[in-house]
C-alpha cells in the first residue's frame, strides 16, 4: 500500500513536469523531482524510476534521426539486375563497361536537393 502511494506521488510529479516539458526524458526528470521528493523523505533511483515510466508507459520514445528517402513500392518500372548471376549475367571486362547511378535526398536549408550520381562500377570514376 505505502509502495503504490510512494509510485502514485512520483507519478504525479512526473505529469507535472511533462506539463511543461513533454518530451523530457528520465534521466533529467529523475534531477527535477528528486529535491521534490527528498522534502518529503523518499527518492527514487534511476532503475527505478525508468521501471516505472516503463509500467506507467510515460518513456519518451526517441525520434528517427534520420528521414526515409527510399520508396521500394513506387509505380514505376525497375529493372533486372543484369550483374547477378545467371543467364543473362553481364560481365565487365574492362573500365567503363558497367554504370551504376543513384538517387539521394539531402535536407539543406528547409528544402529537399536532389543529388543523382553515375559512376562505374569497376574503376569507381564518377561522372
Amino acid at each position: 500500500m505505502q509502495e503504490l502511494a510512494r509510485q502514485a506521488k512520483v507519478l504525479a510529479l512526473v505529469k507535472e513536469v511533462r506539463l511543461r516539458q513533454p518530451r523530457i526524458g528520465g534521466r533529467k526528470l529523475q534531477h527535477i523531482i528528486a529535491p521534490k521528493l527528498a522534502e518529503s523523505g523518499r527518492q527514487i533511483g534511476r532503475d527505478a524510476l525508468f521501471d516505472l515510466l516503463r509500467w506507467a508507459r510515460m518513456l519518451v520514445v526517441p525520434r528517427r534521426a534520420y528521414h526515409k528517402t527510399t520508396d521500394s513500392h513506387h509505380r514505376f518500372r525497375r529493372h533486372p539486375n543484369l550483374l547477378k548471376v545467371g543467364e543473362d549475367q553481364v560481365m565487365a571486362k574492362g573500365s567503363e563497361q558497367v554504370w551504376v547511378a543513384d538517387v539521394t535526398y539531402l535536407p539543406t536549408c528547409g528544402i529537399w536537393s536532389l543529388v543523382i550520381t553515375h559512376s562505374g562500377i569497376r574503376d569507381h570514376s564518377a561522372v
